[in-house]
């Protein structure tokens, strides 16, 4: 059992070389070690180039969304700052407006105000409960 036995029950694979009269050593293809080096170094120099134009660009992208991304996060913050005082204040004044009115066409003064003032600041909690428990992400989904 030679060696080139054993490569070949592990699946690795060898060029045939032929020798020439000058002592050089030919594959199947009529390549020279010295044509097949230039082949792979040439082979070598466009991959290696690929790779750095794709550093180059990647890096770009990077720069572009890092630039671009505090704006973005910044914008969101704001309009759920903006969205949070809303609910607090619409919760509040929609409850003080029915109380007030309920009091107004029951005769019951200050009682349905205070009673439904409560229920609307509680609204307005319970909104804002939930838009802090929402899972932060894309943003797609909103309730």
């Amino acid at each position: 059992m030679g060696f080139a036995f054993i490569a070949e029950i592990i699946g690795l694979r060898f060029d045939k070389c032929v020798k020439t009269g000058d002592g050089l050593a030919m594959n199947e293809k009529g390549q020279t070690p010295d044509s097949r080096d230039v082949e792979l170094k040439a082979r070598l120099d466009k991959l290696s180039g690929a790779i750095k134009s794709e550093i180059v660009h990647v890096a770009e992208d990077r720069k572009a969304a890092s630039a671009t991304a505090p704006a973005v996060g910044l914008g969101k913050a704001m309009g759920t700052g903006f969205r949070v005082t809303s609910e607090l204040v619409a919760g509040v004044l929609v409850g003080g407006f029915i109380g007030w009115w309920l009091d107004h066409w029951l005769g019951t003064k200050p009682f349905a105000f205070l009673i439904m003032l409560l229920v609307g600041m509680l609204a307005g909690f319970w909104n804002v409960y939930k838009i802090a428990m929402k899972p932060t992400g894309d943003g797609s989904k909103d309730t």
